[in-house]
């Protein structure tokens, strides 16, 4: 136990410290002040459990620096030291946490006694946040989470009927008088593309976002349906409907749709982005709470359907079939356009196959279904042209491993749009590259065969092209015909060997002209002298 002293009079502060025997009775001293001012500064530096005080003493007095000490810390105990000409006034001016008031001049035993009836204060009050009392405000404190644990496990199927009412009863729930029980699940809907407000990492803090909104809206609403809000263990939000009144079944639905309905109108109002929400059918059976959250989050799936912004009650016996695109010519064209690059036109074709495909599906299950079938002929056609698939589609390749993730049509749209974009980036990406090679083996080649009658026709047949596409690729990259490229490079050899000490005739030979008067001619057009006049030039 820790004892800071502050008193003014050396000696006697000296003997306090000094004096007596603290550490027999596992007391120790960690500051000694001799004023108010003095005082305050230790205290914050050394925290001590005691402070042994004189009332007397300067910048500021006793009294001060034990209301100040009591308000930094309410848990410190003060023995105040004071005169006979103040004691009467000290008592009644200071009651707080003030174990004892020793008049002065206080013998040593006094003086340690006091502090000891302080540190058994200390030790009693720390053993008191042990008492039922402590324990039941800890109990407060955990209590919400714990049931919040509860409603999960209990939405999830973990309980029994009997398992509920004990759990319930455990963690003071009351369902005493509830007859009818039923689940709804809302989410916030996929952001629309170009949404600038949220990017893609909002989709925790939105989800939480609808959570506290929907606590404050239940919250605020006695009188109402007894609603439990929670997250389930997948962050959407719960809401758990309990029936006690007089209310008939018909009643109760009509009720839940309506307080949902405005529920996700004042999601639209705070969060400026919309929600949806699924109902599952009424329970009269506690371990029926799962099975309506189960059909709650299937009636949610239904907006992949019907859109966005509304609330779907789950809906049984629903038939569904299949209704797939059956257009070969649109799939042919949509896998030219994109080994082609050509964005424009594949996303016109995509958007015609999911006005076939998509837009005709009336249940969760057909939309799935069309799903797959996009999922598949995009893989395919990227395979059959030997790419990887991770590598060509970038940020939308983990949607192809979780196409579940896809909550609306308007989604699947935009990730197949994505999907096409880059694509078809990828594609232009490598044919640049293959016109890039094309290019450099003309360039190569030209080297390698100068001393030949070289050709668009010759090089054509080497490269298994056509010249007309050779002439205008070789254009394209290098802004010139191929034939004057070719003529350049032949003159530029003919001067270097020339230079170098060659005869007319060899020269001509070697870079193809068999006759030698047309090479003049052609060097002379180009250069401006003839290769005789290069050769006298050079000695």
């Amino acid at each position: 136990m820790n004892l800071m002293v502050v008193e003014d009079e050396a000696k006697l502060r000296e003997n306090i410290v000094s004096g007596i025997p603290w550490e027999r009775h596992g007391i120790e001293v960690v500051g000694a002040a001799a004023s108010g001012r003095e005082a305050l500064q230790l205290f914050d530096e050394t925290k001590p459990d005691i402070v042994l005080l004189d009332i007397r003493i300067p910048e500021p007095d006793g009294l001060v620096v034990a209301a100040t000490v009591s308000e930094r810390n309410p848990r410190v105990k003060i023995v105040l030291l004071s005169g006979h000409d103040n004691f009467r006034y000290a008592q009644k001016a200071i009651d707080v946490n003030v174990v004892k008031y020793l008049l002065k001049p206080a013998r040593d035993t006094e003086i340690l006694s006091a502090v000891l009836e302080a540190r058994k204060r200390i030790e009693e009050a720390r053993e008191s946040t042990h008492t039922l009392e402590e324990l039941r405000r800890k109990w407060n404190e955990h209590a919400p989470r714990l049931q919040e644990l509860f409603y999960q496990n209990w939405v999830a199927g973990t309980y029994s009927g009997w398992e509920v009412d004990k759990q319930s009863a455990d963690l003071t729930i009351d369902l005493s008088g509830v007859t009818r029980y039923a689940a709804a699940v809302v989410e916030p809907d996929p952001l629309r593309e170009g949404d600038t407000r949220y990017g893609e990492r909002d989709g925790s803090l939105l989800q939480y976002s609808v959570t506290v909104i929907a606590k404050d809206y239940f919250a605020e609403k006695p009188g109402q349906l007894d609603c439990k809000v929670f997250p389930d263990y997948r962050g959407s939000t719960v809401l758990l409907f309990l029936n006690r009144g007089e209310r008939t079944e018909e009643q109760f639905v009509a009720e839940i749709q309506l307080l949902t309905s405005r529920l996700l109108t004042m999601i639209k109002e705070y969060l400026k982005t919309t929600a949806s929400a699924g109902i599952g059918l009424v329970t009269a059976d506690p371990e029926g709470v799962s099975k309506s959250y189960q059909q709650a989050n299937r009636a949610l799936q239904e907006r992949i359907v019907y859109g966005d912004d509304l609330v779907v009650p789950y809906r049984e016996g629903k038939q569904s079939h299949l209704c797939i695109p059956a257009a070969p010519p649109l799939e042919k064209q949509l896998e030219n356009a994109l080994e082609t690059g050509n964005r424009e036109k594949a996303l016109e074709t995509v958007d015609r196959l999911i006005e076939e495909g998509i837009g005709q599906a009336a249940t969760v299950e057909e939309v799935h279904e069309n799903v797959l079938y996009f999922s598949s002929l995009l893989v395919r056609t990227v395979h059959a042209q030997g790419w990887p698939m991770k590598e060509v589609a970038g940020d939308t390749y983990d949607t192809f491993q979780d196409l579940r993730s896809l909550h609306t049509k308007e989604q699947i749209r935009q990730w197949l749009h994505g999907t096409i974009r880059a694509i078809t980036d990828y594609a232009s990406k490598r044919n640049s590259v293959k016109l890039h090679d094309i290019v450099r083996s003309m360039l190569e080649a030209v080297e390698k065969d100068i001393h030949r009658d070289l050709t668009l026709h010759v090089l054509a047949r080497k490269l298994f092209l056509t010249p007309s596409y050779l002439s205008r690729l070789f254009k394209q990259h290098t802004g010139q015909a191929f034939s004057d490229y070719v003529l350049e490079r032949k003159m530029k050899r003919a001067m270097e060997l020339l230079e170098s000490g060659a005869k007319v005739l060899e020269t001509s030979a070697a870079i193809g002209y068999r006759d030698v008067s047309y090479f003049t001619k052609v060097f002379r057009k180009h250069w401006g002298m003839t290769p005789g006049e290069i050769k006298k030039t050079n000695g």
